[in-house]
């Protein structure tokens, strides 16, 4: 069974297009063979669609700015020299 700290808040579920609540999906976990539940929570990280009991579920996840281990905001990777960024021959 899922509990409410595996559907993390930037993780939205919908069942048959529908979105569902916590606690609605956490009821319908409850009749999950472990294979299910496991292929599941995979999905609630990664996101995508899966189809659990006959039952169609999309996982949407938004997307946020990545920290560090310092709890810092990650900038992105940039080449440091113009002359970096041509293949050279």
């Amino acid at each position: 069974m899922l509990s409410k700290q595996s559907i993390r808040k930037e993780v939205t579920i919908y069942l048959e297009g529908e979105i569902i609540s916590k606690t609605e999906m956490i009821e319908i976990s409850k009749d999950f063979t472990e294979n299910e539940e496991k292929r599941f929570r995979k999905m609630l990280q990664q996101g995508g669609k899966i189809k659990v009991q006959g039952n169609l579920f999309e996982i949407q996840r938004k997307e946020y700015k990545i920290r560090n281990s310092r709890g810092v905001y990650e900038s992105p990777t940039f080449l440091k020299k113009p002359e970096d960024w041509e293949e050279k021959n």
